[in-house]
């Protein structure tokens, strides 16, 4: 059984803040449902970089109450045939291209279910070839998270929805405001480790920023439950010159 919408909708999106497409989304998805709770979950991924969408996705996994409704656009082939999704799992309800943007929602293991969004059915149009993420994902999250359409309504299933390869060893994830690399270590990886090895530097393991001197390094468990480097009071991505894709190892105890 699929959990009741909670009237909560998250916006992820590469739109940027300084051109009005996240305002123009939030009006599409109020101008069906006025009453919803907007949440942006971020506006500057990097353009096009689905692999990073991925990555945001991951880190909003369990984090917002049962049942709300995310919408995920990062769209290389907005315009194309390829498929627009709706994703159940145990805790909400994810909107987005079948480009592997979504692949998290897999790799977590939790999928209920999975539908191609069926814009005829819908009665909806886009007046767009660019811009689906107004004329499509907003109603329907609009209509999904008010309750006015069933998740089952949205769509036939979908079978074989687009996923990203799976990574080949650990590296660097995400490159955050502060410099700090997120790697795809678990945390739970430092335990019985001495700290990583990346950028050909031996990097010690601790717990707080303030355990090492102003511009050293440190490895850490950070907030997404992942590996982090970091530099005290700097940029560990501007120390070591790295960026996404860098190979990280664990150092043994």
């Amino acid at each position: 059984m699929h959990p009741r919408p909670s009237g909560i909708v998250t916006l992820l999106t590469d739109y940027g803040t300084s051109d009005p497409y996240v305002g123009i989304l939030k009006g599409a998805v109020l101008l069906k449902a006025p009453k919803l709770t907007l949440v942006d979950l971020g506006h500057e991924l990097p353009a096009q970089d689905v692999e990073a969408g991925g990555f945001f996705v991951r880190a909003a996994l369990g984090r917002f109450p049962a049942g709300t409704v995310h919408v995920v656009v990062v769209d290389p082939g907005v315009g194309t045939d390829r498929a627009l999704l709706a994703v159940a799992n145990d805790d909400g309800y994810w909107l987005g291209p079948d480009n592997g943007l979504l692949s998290p929602l897999w790799t977590d293991g939790r999928v209920a279910d999975v539908r191609r969004l069926d814009c005829e059915h819908l009665g909806l149009v886009a007046a767009s070839r660019t811009f689906h993420g107004r004329d499509l994902l907003a109603p329907a999250a609009a209509w999904l998270a008010s309750g006015r359409y069933g998740f089952s309504a949205l769509g036939p299933r979908h079978d074989a929805p687009v996923t990203l390869p799976r990574e080949v060893g650990a590296r660097v994830l995400h490159v955050d405001r502060y410099g700090n690399l997120v790697t795809s270590l678990p945390g739970t990886a430092l335990a019985g480790a001495r700290g990583v090895q990346v950028g050909g530097r031996a990097v010690g393991k601790h717990s707080t920023y303030a355990e090492v001197a102003p511009g050293a390094l440190l490895a850490y468990v950070g907030s997404f439950g992942l590996v982090e480097i970091a530099c005290n009071r700097g940029s560990a991505a501007r120390s070591l010159d790295l960026g996404r894709g860098a190979p990280v190892e664990l150092l043994p105890a």
